[in-house]
């Protein structure tokens, strides 16, 4: 079998037309992964379990085609996680865990430290369960997605859970914010893609509200084994931090840009946006966000 490169929760290797891969040490979300893996199979979106071993953490998986992905890869993204999201409902409940929801807390906590007035952003932060039962990815990072003539597929489910799809459409806005790479989606390509997820999922909603989600959320700021409690927006106070492609500080401001255009539907936390980003970008040094596509996740 042929090593293949993989992060560090999991060893990969390929195996003529299959994938086996070992989660290592982490049999939640192992058993995460194929749960959710064989309740989206039907989707096409996900390679086909072939085989199981759960003492050992080994799955054997369908060995997905791979093309090079063209300019507006994007459109096959969004239209790959529409059907991901459908693969689930309110049958599934208790399948999954529940998508964790952001508390707002430690984000006001960093606004007073930078000395920004909040106004009546508070109200518009009071952020609940949606209540859906989407199958979410986790983790629909570059990387993560693979093309081929019949359009994206996903891998590395070990962070599915049922909740609301539209933050993970929502990527191509606010910057891939789980992610190791952040990327600004051109604006044409992404509201084509918009389009198209919401074409396939047959309506039509605002994403501005997951857009504040991600811009509130400490844990956005920092890889997946980081994710550990700390306090990641008080740390970006003092100090700032790379993760591969650009800073803590770098995401902030990318993603206060965003939400400080949504003054219809966010009109106070689109101001307090704005005055954050006056503020970051005189007691910060901004890092430049790329438009490239990327297969580092």
């Amino acid at each position: 079998m042929q090593r293949l490169e993989s992060g560090e929760r999991s060893r990969v290797w390929a195996d003529g037309d299959r994938v086996v891969k070992q989660v290592v040490g982490d049999q939640v979300a192992f058993e995460r992964e194929v749960t959710a893996l064989r309740l989206a199979e039907h989707t096409g979106v996900v390679p086909r379990v072939l085989d199981v071993d759960h003492e050992k953490r080994t799955v054997v998986l369908e060995r997905l085609r791979s093309d090079r992905f063209g300019e507006d890869w994007v459109i096959d993204y969004a239209r790959g996680l529409a059907r991901l999201h459908m693969a689930t409902g309110p049958e599934h409940a208790g399948l999954l865990p529940r998508q964790a929801v952001p508390d707002p807390g430690p984000f006001l906590r960093f606004v007073r430290a930078l000395e920004v007035e909040i106004g009546g952003a508070e109200k518009e932060l009071v952020l609940e369960d949606t209540g859906k039962f989407d199958l979410v990815h986790g983790d629909p990072c570059p990387g993560n997605d693979m093309y081929s003539p019949q359009g994206a597929r996903f891998v590395d489910l070990e962070g599915a859970a049922l909740g609301d799809g539209l933050t993970e459409v929502v990527y191509l806005r606010i910057g891939f914010p789980t992610c190791a790479t952040v990327t600004e989606t051109p604006r044409e390509l992404r509201e084509a893609a918009e389009q198209a997820y919401f074409e396939e999922r047959g309506f039509t909603a605002g994403l501005e509200d997951a857009c504040v989600r991600w811009f509130v959320n400490g844990d956005a700021l920092v890889q997946r084994s980081e994710r550990d409690g700390t306090d990641h927006l008080a740390r970006a106070v003092d100090e700032d931090w790379f993760w591969y492609s650009t800073t803590a500080r770098g995401r902030l401001m990318f993603r206060a840009r965003v939400v400080a255009t949504f003054t219809e539907t966010h009109p106070e936390m689109s101001a307090l946006a704005a005055r954050l980003l006056e503020r970051m970008g005189r007691i910060w040094e901004p890092q430049p966000i790329g438009t490239l596509r990327t297969h580092v996740s």
